[in-house]
């Protein structure tokens, strides 16, 4: 029996200069138009021209334009560039709903960059700069997730076959006339007078045609029930990939909110406690 393998999420680490080196970031960096920054980006990636790859080029060059209005140094900006990259690998990795891990991936890779723990871990953002990346895209990614998701990633396609014991497979659409003729040009079953003498006698089986039809016919019977059991298990299996796709939603929905208000992707900032109350002195 085969078995369907979730990919699992690789560990987050630095990325500065991974996609994008210093020539290249330098190049991208002082192009003065946007269809220069597409074209370079098209050709250091090597993106084809399909409608992925226009998706694509629209993302990168719209996080070079962000990194720009930010005032990234060059190494800040190929930081940033590898974010978003290795964030859309991840999320387009496997056809299921992993937003959640998705967004937790994100967040670690972006702490590795903004905390000083070398080697582990490199100071590059600060942490205005943090909230301003991780408002961008979360806004401008997380907020089109199943829209990348469609795009990007394949169905997943059920092949069925079943085999029974005892039962003959069934034969492909184009053999069933072949076996018909076969049957009608074999002669008429042996007859008992040709069996020998030291045998017992026994009943003469049906022509070779009538077997074929009965075994069709109880091959189809069988097929159509299997096909009743499997259609209500898909059902079934649909309406809960729908419902944990819901939930998954609004909980995004719920944390881009708390963002939109002020929040912070770590918690609720806590306020300073009141002091206690008493007379003055």
């Amino acid at each position: 029996m085969a078995t369907l393998q979730i990919p699992t999420l690789p560990k987050p680490k630095l990325c500065i200069w991974a996609d994008l080196n210093v020539h290249n970031t330098d190049q991208i960096m002082k192009c003065g138009t946007t269809m220069e920054t597409r074209k370079l980006l098209q050709r250091i990636l090597t993106v084809e021209e399909s409608p992925r790859g226009k998706i694509i080029l629209d993302l990168y060059q719209h996080a070079i334009r962000f990194a720009i209005l930010q005032k990234f140094t060059n190494e800040q900006a190929s930081a940033f560039f590898s974010i978003v990259k290795q964030t859309h690998e991840v999320c387009v990795s496997t056809p299921f709903g992993n937003v959640e891990e998705c967004f937790t991936y994100f967040r670690e890779l972006v702490l590795t960059h903004a905390v000083h723990r070398p080697p582990w871990s490199l100071e590059i953002f600060n942490s205005e700069q943090v909230t301003a990346l991780t408002n961008y895209i979360v806004n401008h990614y997380f907020r089109h997730y199943k829209l990348y998701k469609y795009a990007f990633t394949a169905k997943v396609r059920l092949d069925l076959t079943l085999h029974y014991d005892g039962l003959p497979p069934s034969p492909p659409p184009e053999m069933d006339d072949k076996v018909t003729e076969f049957g009608q040009q074999d002669g008429p079953p042996q007859t008992p007078e040709a069996a020998p003498n030291n045998e017992a006698l026994t009943t003469p089986s049906p022509p070779p045609n009538v077997q074929a039809v009965k075994s069709t016919e109880h091959t189809d019977e069988l097929e159509s029930l299997v096909r009743k059991a499997v259609t209500a298990q898909l059902k079934q299996m649909h309406a809960a990939v729908e419902q944990q796709l819901a939930d998954t939603d609004k909980s995004i929905s719920d944390k881009i909110q708390h963002l939109e208000q002020g929040g912070s992707p770590r918690g609720k900032s806590r306020s300073p406690k009141a002091s206690p109350k008493g007379k003055r002195r």
